[in-house]
């Protein structure tokens, strides 16, 4: 019972909180954009080194390229780490409703071999009471089989009787055509 409490419980805490995530194709949408700025922040990088190589201050060129990319690296690293965490959050939310369907489909499972085992004590509980009735009854029973010994007794000695009133069988005819 407990068990089906906690279940619930779960269940409910995990489908209201299910309700405020995004769907899988939206939380897809969202990786992709995050991998595709990952992508531009790394080619415009590659493409700030490649002009700064043709200026005459090189060095204090290609700091400035990479301290933009620390920025923008920064910024993309939070949009990422609050993503990941989300879907950490998610797949526990997964797990926590995974584990409140099977321990319901555990306590309906005990429930079903309780009622079987009640079942099978009730059955046995009638099949007792039965013998009991019919052991009850047994000088009945040895009635009815006197009973019936009687009647093939009955039986028996009218078949003897028709079989003593048999007349001997008659002679048997000729066979056709022996006669000529």
């Amino acid at each position: 019972m407990t068990h089906r409490l906690l279940g619930l419980f779960l269940s409910g805490l995990v489908w209201s909180a299910q309700a405020e995530w995004p769907s899988e194709e939206e939380r897809l949408a969202e990786s992709a954009k995050l991998d595709a700025r990952r992508l531009a922040l790394e080619d415009a990088y590659k493409q700030d080194m490649r002009l700064c190589y043709q200026q005459f201050n090189v060095t204090s060129c290609r700091l400035q390229a990479r301290d933009r990319r620390i920025e923008a690296n920064a910024q993309l690293r939070k949009d990422e780490l609050a993503h990941k965490d989300m879907e950490r959050k998610i797949n526990t939310d997964q797990v926590k409703q995974r584990m409140a369907d099977r321990a319901l489909e555990q306590d309906q499972r005990q429930q079903e071999r309780e009622q079987a085992v009640q079942q099978s004590k009730d059955r046995e509980q009638r099949h007792a009471d039965k013998l009991a009735d019919h052991a009850a009854k047994g000088g009945n029973r040895e009635a009815y089989e006197q009973k019936q010994r009687e009647a093939q007794a009955h039986r028996d000695n009218l078949e003897q009787k028709r079989r003593e009133r048999v007349k001997p069988a008659a002679a048997t005819l000729p066979a056709p055509g022996a006669s000529r």
